[in-house]
């Protein structure tokens, strides 16, 4: 009994102090919680963001603001309150473990932390200042993140005076003027705060890609978008693109930004100036405090690809954790995937356009306005068409119902049909093996209502998994008659163009794997020119001719065109003044090139299929029409061989995914990532 009762009182001693000290541990917790909630918010935004004249508002927007950092939600109820209090700490825990040695403890803390939902505005606010820009940026690129999750720009809603900012421009310019000594720099100070409309014809001769920002310009006072331009044109060249950031560029950039938030021409040109600067990876740090990675989140996001493209060339550059470790330098896109994904790549897939194309508009679908009535067309078109029309929810109710009826009718019955392609060719070569019909309409790749602007990135990835889908850019306007920037070496002939495509092709990672090559015109030019060369070469390039599997060529002028042995001033209509002589029909060195390919594809197992068209295309205002491509010279001699009733523009667009011109190709790939 006595050694019971000494132990019961040593127990008691042992219980208050555990639970006193218990009690003091919570206590220094709540302490320190507090202080830091309290350090969260920043009142002197307040003041940033509220004009002075106003008393009654800034009182207002000070009582708002600390309701937004402090006060809970009267119709949060206690175990709600509870739970998400739960979830911020659990998120704190994740957002410790992102900084991790481990890349994929990482990763997936990175992805845990981006489906927590739910949370207060300071809690976010308090994750996004503790996270790091490594971390950041790999929140960005997760699908499905609250954009809360990223710092705001400073001085976030305040909107500067443009008069201001224009002045603020033009000290920028003239610092970027004397620290880089560029050329057209000089020139555009000179010229731009004279005469604007004399300005907007000064810009005509510097750029290629961005002269459409001056149609943005309504006032000719207003003079910032043609500042913008400058901007973009010096970040082109690599080595200004760090003055820009060291000027504290990213900052007035930020500020443009704010002031033409809804010019979407305006917000394509600073997403490409970032895209550019993205290319070193020691400015993520100032990208990060600048509060751009949250607007590039967004942006990688939106429908058109000419921002999302961009926005995700970007990301994908600052990523240091990125799958691929790839270096998207100008001209080379990732256009599939846009960002991160746990989908492990097993082919490439490189689209190369060709003269006067673009990535961004190459690729686009083909409108099948001129189209004439079908089975197909009237099921799958109309219903679309009645339910965009009617504005009565019970009519849309009733449509809704009626349109699934009838794909249940088809669910059941379609696979007694056979779809006839679109695109069927009228001519093919005796290694001809396909069919010209789909069997069954359940099985048909069913088309989207909305058109696509690049099929390769939007169909071929829904339909063949474990693709990634580069785009190639180079520049083939015809203001190459106009004069260009000293700074910026202009290559255009083949050659030249084809070894920097190979440098900027082995730094985003293209070679390590199997490749498919999608081509059209003067790009199966610089792909054969290009494997020819690594045929030659006995270093890493090698790895180029290695991994090719397939090539597709959209009328590619093998022998040369006809259109170059026009009369000289007929042909530079058409085409510059290099391209021209390169595409001459009968070429020597176009025929030298060819032949060296078919020796080369004789000692490897690489698919060829040969696309040409039969139709005239039409060139210039004058409506004239011309045969760009022959037949003859547009047959590779080597592979499948197709005639296609289309002229040179529309071939390498399919009207939809049951056209011939895709069908082949999707089955093309489909062939090589199931034999990887």
């Amino acid at each position: 009994m006595p050694f019971q009762h000494i132990g019961y009182n040593r127990i008691k001693y042992i219980s208050f102090i555990a639970v006193s000290s218990g009690i003091f541990w919570i206590t220094i917790q709540v302490r320190k919680t507090r202080e830091r909630l309290n350090g969260a918010f920043d009142s002197y935004i307040v003041h940033l963001i509220e004009p002075q004249n106003n008393k009654n508002d800034v009182v207002k927007i000070e009582f708002d603001a600390a309701r937004w950092v402090k006060a809970s939600n009267s119709d949060e109820t206690f175990h709600q309150r509870i739970w998400r209090n739960v979830k911020f700490a659990y998120a704190k825990r994740l957002l410790h473990l992102t900084t991790a040695a481990n890349k994929s403890l990482r990763w997936k803390a990175t992805k845990y932390l981006a489906r927590i939902k739910d949370l207060h505005n300071w809690q976010y606010s308090l994750l996004a200042n503790e996270c790091d820009s490594r971390t950041a940026i790999a929140l960005a690129r997760v699908e499905g993140v609250d954009s809360r999750y990223f710092v705001q720009p400073p001085g976030y809603g305040v909107i500067c005076n443009q008069d201001y900012l224009v002045h603020i421009l033009k000290d920028f310019l003239m610092h970027l003027e004397n620290s880089s000594k560029h050329p057209c720099i000089t020139n555009f100070i000179s010229n731009s705060f004279a005469d604007v409309q004399e300005m907007g014809k000064v810009f005509e001769n510097y750029y290629d890609h961005t002269d459409h920002l001056a149609k943005c310009v309504k006032s000719t006072t207003d003079v910032l978008p043609l500042c913008l331009e400058s901007i973009l044109h010096h970040s082109t060249i690599e080595r200004f693109a760090k003055d820009i950031v060291q000027q504290n560029g990213l900052y007035l950039l930020m500020e443009i930004y704010k002031t033409f938030k809804d010019v979407y021409e305006i917000n394509v040109a600073l997403c490409t100036i970032l895209s550019n600067m993205s290319i070193y990876p020691d400015l993520l740090d100032e990208i990060h405090k600048s509060g751009w990675i949250g607007i590039l989140s967004q942006w990688a996001r939106v429908p058109d690809m000419r921002l999302s493209v961009v926005a995700g060339r970007a990301l994908a550059n600052l990523d240091k954790d990125d799958q691929y470790k790839a270096k998207y330098e100008k001209g080379i896109y990732s256009l599939h995937p846009v960002l991160r994904t746990d989908q492990q790549t097993k082919v490439d897939v490189v689209i190369v356009h060709g003269l006067l194309g673009g990535v961004f508009y190459t690729w686009r679908q083909r409108q099948n306005s001129d189209l004439t009535l079908s089975i197909i067309e009237t099921i799958t078109s109309d219903t679309y068409s009645k339910i965009k029309c009617s504005s009565d929810p019970v009519m849309r109710e009733y449509l809704a119902t009626l349109e699934e009826q009838k794909q249940m009718e088809w669910d059941s019955i379609g696979n007694d049909f056979e779809i006839i392609s679109y695109d069927i060719p009228t001519n093919a070569n005796s290694g001809c093996d396909c069919a010209f019909v789909c069997n069954g309409y359940s099985n048909v790749c069913c088309n989207d209502s909305k058109t696509t602007q690049c099929w390769p990135k939007d169909w071929l990835t829904k339909d063949c998994q474990n693709l990634r889908v580069i785009g190639i850019n180079y520049d083939t306007s015809l203001s190459k008659w106009a004069t260009t920037c000293p700074e910026e070496g202009s290559k255009v002939t083949l050659d030249e163009r084809t070894n920097e495509l190979i440098n900027k092709l082995k730094r985003a990672g293209v070679g390590n794997r199997p490749i498919i090559w999608i081509t059209h015109s003067m790009g199966g030019l610089l792909v054969k020119n290009l494997l020819c060369k690594a045929y030659n070469c006995h270093d890493t390039t090698d790895r180029f001719l290695r991994n090719t599997k397939a090539i597709v060529f959209y009328s590619t002028p093998h022998n040369g065109s006809r259109i170059a042995n026009l009369n000289s001033p007929t042909s530079y209509v058409v085409l510059p003044s290099v391209e021209v002589q390169e595409l001459r029909e009968e070429s020597p060195h176009l025929k030298r090139m060819h032949q060296e390919f078919l020796d080369i594809m004789t000692l490897l197992p690489v698919k060829v299929i040969s696309f040409v068209e039969t139709k005239s295309t039409v060139v210039t205002a004058m409506k004239f029409n011309f045969l760009m491509v022959k037949p003859e010279s547009g047959n590779a001699g080597i592979g499948e061989y197709y005639e296609i009733p289309q002229d040179h523009l529309g071939i390498c667009k399919p009207v939809n995914r049951e056209s011939f011109l895709y069908q082949k190709v999707l089955h093309l790939v489909k062939e090589v990532v199931e034999t990887t």
